[in-house]
């Protein structure tokens, strides 16, 4: 198969920012089926779509990223997604979900600070790798944890369109 670039790209005005307002965390279930149109935004979600619950982030305290992995010797590529986020307060409530999210599967959708949606677990599972709960030093230190997952996929990350995302969200 050819690999046909047929577009450039060019800058845009200065309007972007980074960062993430929310996840929100759902059992990843086989059987979940998503429509994708022409613009490779997923459009629709059906099947087993099951509740996604809000994980809100204050402001330059959650993260994604996703690494490209190309071997040329073997011939292969996939990405490794990556998120990040700060939950405040530990308490009993807070220790309960740690224990969870560090034993499950998860999709998980990001809501970044452009009002855009993307879907991590579009192929595979979410899991987490990751946690750091912890009641800090000083004043100023995170009394919380910072929990980390990672999935991989053969594609980078889907965004989803509002609509779509909203029906997932709101079936909470």
């Amino acid at each position: 198969m050819a690999c046909l670039l047929t577009t450039g790209y060019t800058l845009g005005c200065r309007d972007n920012i980074g960062g993430i307002q929310a996840v929100y965390i759902g059992e990843f279930k086989e059987g979940l089926t998503y429509t994708l149109g022409v613009d490779q935004v997923i459009g629709t979600f059906s099947g087993a779509t099951g509740s996604f619950y809000a994980f809100e982030q204050e402001i330059e305290t959650g993260s994604y990223t996703e690494n490209g992995v190309f071997s040329t010797e073997n011939g292969t590529g996939f990405y490794e997604q990556t998120l990040a986020i700060t939950l405040h307060k530990l308490e009993a409530s807070l220790r309960n979900k740690l224990m969870i999210l560090g034993q499950g599967k998860w999709r998980i959708i990001i809501h970044d600070q452009r009002g855009k949606y993307w879907l991590m677990g579009y192929q595979n599972p979410v899991r987490v790798s990751a946690s750091t709960p912890g009641l800090g030093k000083a004043y100023g230190d995170l009394n919380g944890a910072i929990v980390t997952f990672m999935g991989k996929e053969p594609a980078i990350a889907y965004e989803v369109s509002s609509t779509a995302a909203l029906s997932l969200i709101s079936n909470s």
